[in-house]
């Protein structure tokens, strides 16, 4: 009986893996072709083609093409945070970590996966409710990041800021600054040659920002 169980198991937990990865892969592929031929040019029958499954296999773990996308925009603002928070935690201070962090978003992300950039900030590439939600919890999650780290610092730090909203406007700024920059430049298309020196001015300028919110202990918050 005991042995039956835990078949029964392992081929449970099987299933999942190969669901799992199926989903990956379609994500995968999907994420492809959106940023070489463009949301609207792709179909469902290319992303299949491409993730080498059948498009009724697309459509059990995806709606529609709209749902894929939001997938992928999920996949890429993780992607992203992970990034960010991985460099963030190898700084020795909070500023140093902040400087870090930025300075990964150009170089690991920015650089090497362009596509993702445009996929996650261009909003040209639907203006529906949901994909307009999508992005706007992605922007949400990567502010709540900022404002955590900044508030952790200030109480296990010891920092003080200017005001009890510092933080919080801190944290705003900065990953609107990254949204504005990628709109501007067309997702490094313009300048990519310049991405590394436009990424340094941008934390030089950030991490200027957040020390003149930064008091002295004899000052009032």
């Amino acid at each position: 009986m005991g042995s039956k169980k835990n078949g029964s198991t392992r081929s449970a937990l099987r299933r999942q893996r190969e669901k799992e990865l199926r989903r990956s892969t379609i994500l995968t592929a999907a994420e492809k072709l959106f940023a070489q031929k463009g949301y609207r040019k792709t179909r469902i029958e290319d992303i299949a083609d491409i993730a080498e499954i059948s498009v009724g296999s697309v459509y059990g773990h995806f709606k529609n093409k709209e749902d894929l996308l939001i997938g992928v925009l999920d996949d890429i603002g993780m992607y992203t945070r992970k990034l960010a928070r991985n460099a963030f935690m190898e700084g020795d201070s909070i500023l140093d970590g902040i400087e870090r962090a930025g300075i990964a978003f150009f170089e690991e992300l920015c650089l090497p996966y362009p596509e993702k950039i445009r996929l996650l900030f261009d909003e040209s590439i639907g203006f529906s409710d949901h994909l307009i939600d999508a992005r706007r919890n992605f922007m949400e999650k990567v502010t709540g990041d900022v404002h955590n780290a900044l508030m952790q610092a200030k109480h296990g730090a010891g920092l003080k800021y200017s005001s009890g909203l510092s933080g919080e406007v801190i944290a705003v700024c900065i990953t609107s600054i990254y949204a504005g920059l990628g709109n501007y430049y067309k997702f490094w298309k313009k300048q990519p040659e310049d991405t590394m020196a436009i990424g340094a001015e941008v934390v030089r300028y950030i991490v200027g920002g957040i020390k003149s919110l930064i008091v002295s202990n004899e000052e009032r918050l």
